[in-house]
């Protein structure tokens, strides 16, 4: 055997045993992409900023997804059975909550006062928001929810931006099966009618295919042991390219060899010869491709930067078709072009190409003008409007998207996908002075018409508490100072109408202590009276004189009875005796009471003075009090120590502030599509008006920072459109070098870059034209410009160099002549890869993804383009920048 064939042979052998280490070694790409293969943002912008606030929350919630169940009953109101099937089922999420990694579940049965924001206006839609652990993968966390809280007769779905994501790369993933099926099809169909035969396309896809096996596992073991960049579109564009331009560089190898063999070379000096000549085509348009995606290893951001894996791609595709495919040139032969014989029949020229090329030459200026007169003006059609909305991405049949749907048309478009606002700052915000400014944020976002709810420690229901304002309290305080006034006026009036006469009080007097001197005269009259025997003896004797004495018993019963006479009055003397006395202590009493009392009126008076003067003082005081009620000052926050430290308020402590009460958080739901170019500009809007409202107070030291998808897509506006613009020049300046050495000119990779510029810009607008017009979508996604400039001058660079190449090898002295015949050559193998490269990325059309089919579809009219400007405008240049030799002899003898 031929020591050529032994040697390749011996290689064929060791990429045999790669592919079996690559598929042995290749780790669960799925997990790799949903774990590190997310968009990341750099730390300091500020939705990375509120992420790591977030982390380190507490309360059990720390580090967690935000995901949202949504109950749908169609246009009908949620009927009473529905609503005890979804309360039942949202009790066995939460008693199954370490099941469901289920850190905090926030639905209207157990926090009614936010049922505005839970319940749709009609009552047909029912959302629960949930904070789940990190635990689990997304899908498998969206597997989980999906299946523990479905409802019966009710329809229900799982979104949130993180469902949504994921569920995007779950379609990448769909997409890419697709793309590789259809590719593959495609590939072989064009090779059968380029080379007419169904052994080349066999081979090329077996080489091309062990360098996408070897290339994807390198790729991704790198990204599992040395954290190299990955994100959902890495796999799908190392297809692409990959299969792409490894069957153009096929084309390109596999018809230098075909030449070689109609020319009577064996097979291992045709193999030889080829790999020669076209191979050295071969590397200096892979280098130019690889410096195009080694470029995006310098950028920032993490899709771009993710491109480099290509790179990686496209070293071991070259290192692949430059050492496997001579193996198999050198083995078949003739034979890799069965059933046909006289290959020297097969060599054909590009009639368009030729046709445009000389045509070029002939109106070189006319030809430049004509192509900008065409372009210019589509270029300048171009919308710069960018969509950031990452929920276009999918299909309306995936589950998430329909929920997220149902959300926005039942509840304000940003429901689904709510921003926080995070402050965070050096000491508790439990405290009066705090809350208050916390409270007076809250009100200040409300009041913005582009915020639909905002709630708050403050305001955890979503609106104020009235209790906690001055005006309300000052309310119940005016009415309790009104019920006092009322007290004072009648306890005045009471005053004033009970008025003392002392002097009648003394005349009283003066009359009892009459009395009782006349009542003792009596007694001392009473006290003169003769005696009982005095009296019996007087009668004796004026019986006896009269001739009548009175007999012994009559004399002893008229002596007892006037004993017990005398004894009678003797008591009714010493009463009035003493009944005298005791008038006359009253009257002596009532004289000084008279005196008392006088005294006492005087100072009643002077009472009544100072009733009268507190009663107008708390009158004044309460029109005070009512006039700051009603003025701004009542709407001024207030919130008592006893209710600060209740359990009331101990619940909105926990939803509101962090663990060590140092972090608060405000939730609002925009009134706009959170992915909107509107949303955007509003959550930067708003940092910055939390932040000035915050100066000159003891917050003024605080971190503001905002989380949620509105913020996510504005940083990644902010980073992306940077990093675009500084991607981009090093990308041009590294094909320009290559280009300058591959070419030797200066002026030609300057005539080639302003072609592949032309053919991208304008590829841009007829884009957006197709997709407004046949896709429905009138912008744009935001990557779909980077990724179709990365492709179009990356790969469109290889057909410049495919013709400069072909160019430099056409012997002849007139420039105009060579251009011209390399046009002829090249323009078959252009086409035919221009044609399988727009039929790679039209494999990507199927997946769904509508950044994928937009960039399919800019890179198909880019190449388009390409194959008909470049043979126009190379040409025209090399016209232009080379003189004719004969002409310039000429011109010379004539001097």
């Amino acid at each position: 055997m031929n020591k050529f064939v032994k040697k390749y042979s011996g290689i064929a052998l060791l990429w045999l045993i790669a592919v079996l280490a690559a598929v042995l070694f290749l780790p669960n790409i799925g997990s790799l992409e949903a774990e590190k293969g997310q968009t990341k943002i750099p730390a300091n912008m500020q939705s990375q900023v509120a992420t790591n606030m977030q982390k380190h929350w507490g309360h059990h919630i720390s580090n967690t997804r935000q995901v949202v169940l949504v109950y749908n009953n169609g246009e009908q109101p949620i009927t009473k059975a529905q609503q005890q099937r979804i309360d039942q089922r949202i009790r066995h999420l939460e008693k199954n909550s370490d099941h469901y990694g289920i850190k905090s579940v926030t639905s209207i049965t157990n926090t009614p006062v936010a049922k505005k924001q839970l319940l749709s206006k009609d009552k047909s839609t029912e959302i629960v928001q949930l904070n789940v652990s990190k635990r689990d993968s997304v899908e498998t966390m969206n597997q989980k929810l999906k299946s523990g809280g479905k409802v019966s007769g009710v329809r229900s779905y799982v979104t949130g931006a993180d469902v949504l994501n994921d569920d995007m790369r779950l379609s990448m993933v769909d997409g890419i099966k697709k793309t590789e099926i259809i590719a593959t099809i495609f590939i072989l169909i064009v090779l059968i009618i380029v080379f007419r035969s169904p052994i080349v396309p066999l081979v090329s896809l077996l080489t091309v295919g062990v360098s996408f096996i070897v290339s994807l596992s390198v790729v991704m073991n790198l990204v599992k042991y040395f954290n190299f960049p990955l994100s959902n579109f890495t796999q799908v564009f190392i297809v692409v390219v990959l299969f792409g331009i490894g069957t153009d560089y096929n084309i390109l190898l596999y018809d230098q060899f075909k030449e070689n063999l109609a020319n009577g070379m064996d097979r291992v000096k045709a193999t030889v010869s080829a790999r020669k000549l076209a191979g050295r085509t071969i590397l200096d348009s892979g280098i130019s491709v690889l410096i195009g995606f080694a470029a995006l290893g310098l950028a920032n951001f993490s899709v771009y930067r993710s491109g480099f894996a290509v790179a990686v791609g496209v070293i071991v595709l070259l290192l692949v078709l430059l050492t496997l495919n001579p193996f198999f040139m050198s083995v078949l032969g003739a034979k890799m072009y069965w059933p046909n014989k006289n290959l020297a029949e097969q060599a054909q020229n590009s009639q368009l190409w030729g046709w445009l090329s000389k045509r070029s030459v002939q109106f070189a200026v006319p030809a430049v003008i004509v192509v900008l007169a065409v372009l210019l003006p589509i270029i300048s059609f171009g919308n710069g409007n960018l969509s950031y909305d990452s929920a276009v991405e999918l299909s309306n049949n995936v589950p998430s998207k329909q929920g997220l749907n149902v959300v926005e048309k039942h509840f304000s478009k940003g429901t689904a996908e709510p921003s926080t606002i995070y402050i965070k700052s050096d000491h508790s915000l439990k405290n009066q002075a705090d809350l208050m400014k916390i409270d007076q944020v809250t009100n200040q976002l409300r009041s913005r018409k582009d915020v639909a709810t905002v709630a708050s420690v403050t305001q955890p229901s979503g609106q104020p508490i009235k209790q906690l304002y001055l005006n309300d309290q000052l309310q119940t305080l005016t009415g309790k100072m009104n019920q006092a006034g009322q007290g004072l006026q009648q306890i005045q009036a009471g005053g004033n109408g009970q008025g003392f006469n002392a002097d009648q009080l003394k005349a009283i007097g003066e009359s009892a202590q009459s009395i009782g001197q006349k009542l003792q005269t009596i007694q001392a009259t009473a006290g003169n009276q003769m005696t009982g025997d005095q009296v019996v003896a007087a009668m004796q004797q004026k019986a006896t004189a009269m001739g009548s004495p009175l007999n012994q018993a009559q004399l002893q019963i008229i002596g007892g009875a006037l004993q017990q006479a005398q004894a009678s009055q003797s008591n009714v003397s010493g009463q009035l005796n003493g009944i005298a006395s005791d008038t006359q202590n009253i009257g002596n009493n009532a004289q000084a009471l008279g005196e008392q009392l006088k005294a006492l009126q005087s100072q009643t008076e002077k009472a009544q003075q100072g009733l009268s003067q507190i009663s107008g003082g708390v009158g004044q005081a309460n029109n005070y009090l009512a006039s700051v009620q009603g003025s701004a000052a009542g709407q001024t926050f207030f919130i008592p120590e006893q209710v600060m430290n209740s359990d009331q308020f101990k619940q909105a402590v926990n939803n509101y502030l962090s663990g060590n009460e140092k972090t608060t958080k405000i939730t609002m739901v925009l009134n706009q599509n959170p992915s909107s170019a509107k949303a955007m500009k509003t959550v930067n809007d708003i940092q910055n008006q939390v932040e000035q409202n915050l100066k000159g107070s003891d917050l003024d030291k605080a971190t503001v920072a905002v989380n949620g998808q509105s913020a996510l897509i504005s940083d990644t506006q902010t980073i992306a459109s940077g990093d675009f613009f500084r991607t981009a020049v090093i990308m041009l300046i590294g094909i320009l070098v290559a280009l300058i050495f591959v070419t030797r000119s200066i002026l030609q990779p300057l005539y080639i870059e302003g072609t592949l510029l032309l053919a991208y810009f304008a590829s841009l607008t007829v884009t957006h034209w197709i997709s407004s017009l046949v896709l429905g979508h009138s912008m744009l996604t935001w990557n779909t410009p980077f990724f179709a400039f990365i492709m179009i001058i990356a790969l469109g660079v290889d057909y410049s160099i495919f013709l400069m190449r072909k160019y430099q090898t056409v012997s002849g002295a007139n420039p105009a002549e060579r251009i011209i015949e390399s046009s002829k050559f090249i323009g078959v193998v252009v086409l035919s890869a221009a044609l399988i490269l727009g039929g790679t990325f039209a494999a990507l059309m199927p997946s769904g993804v509508l950044t994928l089919i937009q960039v399919a579809i800019a890179v198909i009219v880019g190449l388009l383009i390409l194959v008909i400007i470049l043979p126009i405008l190379m040409s025209a240049a090399v016209k232009l920048t080379y003189p004719d030799p004969q002409k310039a002899a000429e011109a010379a003898e004539g001097e």
